[in-house]
């Protein structure tokens, strides 16, 4: 069995239809460019003019755009198949008129303008015909690839035999041989396209497969805005074939160097049409359009390099080709969200947005070289296009969760009203015997007379329209913004840390001066730390989710390592670019993280590395390549230093400023030893990474394989904590702590030693609750739960069993050991308070040794649970040990028939 090819671009030119739209649009365009060259001629060898020349060839293209934009319009109006023939046959006498060898200079500039502006209908009605005549799976896609090779390739045929074939017919015959092209493109068209009626005259109900005017003014315009953006950003990717001379001047190279990067990107297109139509048919919208398009700037930005002329030809020709491929991607999806009388105008101003994107983009680009050079200037592009259509994706996303939610609304109130008529219509028709009624007869049964809001079906509707409109008022605008909500030093601190970071890039970008290289170095790290983070992006949000602040994300590696190598301008930009991407990919959905909040982080990493700056410029040699190993390493100590201190600090100010008047601990402000220890190995990866782009940059890539191992096992030890601690107290939860316990039961059985076993019970918890609030009763075991953990030793395991009570197991201590220990934590909580009063907290301890007490560690437990009793029935705030004759019995496992074994209990504190 053979396995069936993907269809090829033959296929489409089978297609009678495009077969004569094909020949037509390559026969103008071929005789567009012969014209051009010879009115250039032309003009030249009446006047001897360059300005004239250059003002003639110009009025090729600039009235197109203005056409473009002012006449696309009548392709839907009348039938387009006449709008082709029409405009063609107009084109075929303005160029016949244009071949008169005695036509003054001015008229023939007027006739240069009328054609080029009779160009424009005749693309508009084309581009809207396409859709109509390729309809099967793919088919449009494919004869869009079809179009892009044929016209790249009549350019450079027409260039190419264009200066030839003047010379031997002559400027005027030249034009008699356009104005040839024209007319045997009508003819093809009136004969082969079929008649098709205007697309005014089509129905513009939903029923009619198109949307009406109103409708799609109100709904799809506004879909429109992100793919003319897109299109818009093109002209960003063909900068570089206005800068084939200049850049090849860089490089040392001559005029063949010059033709080889011109025809980098028009091969590059070819070579990506005809890869985009290999591949499968898929209707992805603008997912699909989006990263090749944001793909495409990254060859341009790897020129900062200064490879080969070759690599050079080689990285423009991947940008066309990707560029192309977006574009193929792109023009399907305007076409979809375009109404079919309405297609003509949009299609043509999609083109002038193309065409003059271009224009704009190469005048630019040419103004930039001059200050930057051409190297620079083509890298800038590239990265601009890439952060642009990434910004465009973002507008995108936020549209469409737009549109869903409204949609969603609209769906459901229609859902409302279909079942509103429906009640309507039951009451209108059946009474209440079920005999039938004339439907002008009023009801009599049902909801009559019930008033609005009271389940009838018009309150219904309306609750929804109401739920919707309170919805969309919902939107925060600036004034809503979560940021306005926390205490005034909160929002005070933040903004004075954003002015100061703003004022300090300001300086930096005026005062050092950056280099090729930083910009080659920043570009690098960014693009690894981007890398890295969305090799990581699952982990991330699973860390994010788990973790309480402050949070270390691992991004300190590529910011680390900024700081020591970049000038801080630089370093903020990769700071900005990671940050952002993190919110976008793994922070953006979680409840916890508000973007103040990610500004501000962002904010304390760039304060951090200006600091690090600071002390880099105060070394007497740059610590990366000194020659001298301790002076290395003693700068690069102090550098890790300063970046940790500064930015902890910064980290703990936020955390204080926004939890004012709180007793505040250590962790709560610096975060805990692990994630201490967690930066801190960040930071010496990161100067790892500065250390291998200084030396020898192709191993920095080294550094993916350990960072990737770091994030997964800092997740694993988070899951481990998750699963092993009681989330309100910090201590083990009840299973891990029985785990642990039988293991310390049974090391002490093998090496015949002893254990002891103290039960804690928080007196009058319940009373603390209804008084105080379940938040205070929290409060109130966190600190008895801190408590303990302080007086406990590392080898002594401390759990919450549930509810009110704790457990502790001491392991290698006695009967005697039990009393002192138990008594130390019941004078360590007796000191704690809560509440605005100040109330004094309490616990009554039972205590039980192994094996005096019992044979495992549920005889142990039941003991110290019936001496707990004792405590309890003694006062409370006592501690009880079991006696060491006393052994529990079946009656004792039932808390309210247990009664306590002999025991000594201790008064509780004074």
């Amino acid at each position: 069995m053979t396995e069936a090819r993907s269809p090829g671009l033959g296929t489409v030119l089978r297609v009678p239809e495009f077969r004569a739209l094909w020949v037509a649009e390559v026969l103008s365009v071929a005789g567009d460019q012969l014209a051009r060259v010879a009115l250039a001629l032309l003009v030249f060898s009446r006047t001897g003019s360059a300005s004239a020349t250059a003002l003639t060839y110009a009025l090729t293209f600039v009235p197109a755009l203005v056409g473009g934009w002012l006449l696309s319009g009548l392709a839907d109006r009348w039938p387009r198949r006449t709008v082709l023939v029409a405009t063609d046959l107009i084109r075929a006498g303005l160029a016949a008129v244009m071949a008169v060898p005695v036509l003054p200079l001015w008229a023939l500039w007027a006739t240069v303008i009328a054609l080029t502006l009779a160009g424009a209908p005749f693309k508009a009605a084309q581009q809207a015909l396409l859709p109509e005549v390729l309809v099967g799976e793919g088919q449009y896609k494919r004869g869009l690839a079809v179009r892009v090779i044929s016209n790249q390739t009549a350019q450079l045929v027409g260039f190419g035999a264009g200066g030839a074939l003047v010379v031997a017919v002559s400027p005027a015959g030249a034009m008699l041989i356009n104005a040839g092209t024209f007319a045997v493109a009508a003819f093809v068209v009136a004969t082969r396209v079929r008649r098709r009626p205007s697309p005014a005259l089509a129905p513009r109900g939903k029923e009619g497969g198109t949307v009406g005017t109103d409708d799609w003014v109100a709904h799809q315009r506004g879909q429109l805005l992100v793919p003319f953006a897109l299109v818009c950003l093109t002209g960003l990717f063909v900068v570089p074939e206005g800068l084939a001379a200049p850049y090849a001047v860089t490089l040392g190279m001559g005029s063949v160097a010059v033709g080889l990067l011109m025809a980098a990107d028009p091969a590059g297109s070819i070579v990506g049409a005809w890869l985009e139509s290999r591949l499968p048919h898929s209707n992805n919208g603008l997912g699909g359009v989006i990263v090749p398009a944001a793909l495409a700037g990254l060859p341009l930005v790897v020129c900062l390099a200064q490879p080969s002329l070759a690599l050079v030809a080689l990285l423009w020709a991947i940008s066309g080709a990707l560029s192309t491929i977006y574009l193929l991607r792109l023009q399907p999806v305007v076409v979809q969200r375009t109404p079919h009388h309405r297609l003509g105008l949009v299609m043509g101003r999609y083109t002038t947005c193309l065409y003059a994107s271009q224009g704009i983009a190469i005048l630019a680009g040419g103004l930039l070289a001059e200050r930057v050079g051409p190297v620079s200037a083509v890298a800038a592009a590239g990265g601009l296009g890439t952060l642009a259509v990434l910004l465009a994706a973002l507008v995108a996303t936020r549209e469409r969760h737009r549109r869903r939610t409204a949609r969603d609304d609209d769906d459901a109130e229609a859902h409302d009203g279909n079942l509103a008529d429906d009640q309507v219509s039951l009451l209108a028709t059946t009474s209440s015997r079920g005999t039938e009624r004339s439907s002008g007869e009023p009801s009599t049964s049902g909801m009559e007379g019930a008033p609005a809001g009271y389940g009838s079906a018009d309150s219904m509707t309306d609750d929804r329209r109401r739920t919707r409109q309170s919805r969309r008022s919902d939107r925060p605008g600036v004034k809503g913004w979560a940021l306005w909500s926390r205490r005034p030093v909160a929002i005070g601190l933040l903004l004075t840390a954003e002015t100061a970071a703003v004022a300090i890039i300001a300086y930096s970008a005026w005062t050092q001066p950056v280099t090729r290289h930083d910009v080659l170095l920043c570009t690098t790290l960014a693009v690894l730390g981007l890398v890295a983070a969305e090799m990581t992006r699952t982990v991330e949000r699973l860390r994010r989710r788990s973790t309480h602040p402050p949070h270390v994300n691992l991004s300190s590696v590529w910011t680390c390592g900024a700081a020591l190598v970049l000038p801080v301008s630089l370093a903020a930009a990769v700071a900005i670019a990671l940050y952002g991407h993190m919110w976008i990919r793994s922070w953006r959905r979680l409840p916890e993280v508000r973007p103040h909040q990610v500004i501000y982080n962002a904010t304390n990493v760039i304060l951090t590395v200006s600091a690090v700056s600071v002390l880099i410029h105060l070394a007497p040699e740059q610590p990366l390549v000194a020659s001298a190993a301790p002076l290395t390493l003693g700068w690069l100590a102090a550098a890790l230093f300063v970046y940790f201190v500064v930015n902890s600090a910064l980290a703990a100010a936020s955390a204080a400023a926004y939890r004012p008047g709180e007793r505040l601990s250590a962790s709560d402000l610096l975060g805990d030893l692990r994630e201490n220890v967690l930066e801190l190995a960040t930071l010496c990866m990161g100067t790892i990474a500065a250390l291998l782009l200084t030396l020898r940059p192709w191993a920095v890539v080294l550094v993916f394989v350990p960072l990737f191992i770091l994030h997964k096992s800092v997740l694993i030890k988070q899951l481990e904590d998750l699963a092993t601690t009681d989330a309100k107290t910090g201590l083990l939860n009840a299973a891990t702590w029985r785990t642990l316990a039988d293991r310390e039961l049974e090391r002490a059985r093998r090496y015949s030693r002893t254990c002891g076993v103290l039960l804690l019970d928080l007196d009058r918890f319940r009373e603390i609750n209804n008084t105080y609030g379940h938040l205070a009763g929290d409060e109130a075991l966190k600190l008895v739960g801190g408590a303990i953990a302080a007086c406990t030793r590392g080898s002594d395991l401390a759990g919450r069993w549930g509810g009110d009570e704790f457990v502790v197991l001491l392991p290698d201590a006695s009967t005697a050991d039990l009393l002192p220990a138990a008594t130390r934590l019941r004078d360590q909580i007796a000191n704690l308070t809560i509440g605005n009063e100040h109330r004094p907290l309490s616990v009554s301890v039972g205590a039980a040794a192994w094996p005096t007490h019992g044979a495992d560690l549920s005889e142990v437990f039941l003991a110290a649970d019936n001496v707990l009793f004792a405590a309890k029935d003694n006062g409370r705030g006592r501690v009880c040990v079991a006696d060491g004759s006393t052994r529990p019995t079946a009656a004792s496992q039932e808390r309210e028939e247990a009664s306590a074994p002999t025991a000594a209990p201790t008064p509780p504190p004074a």
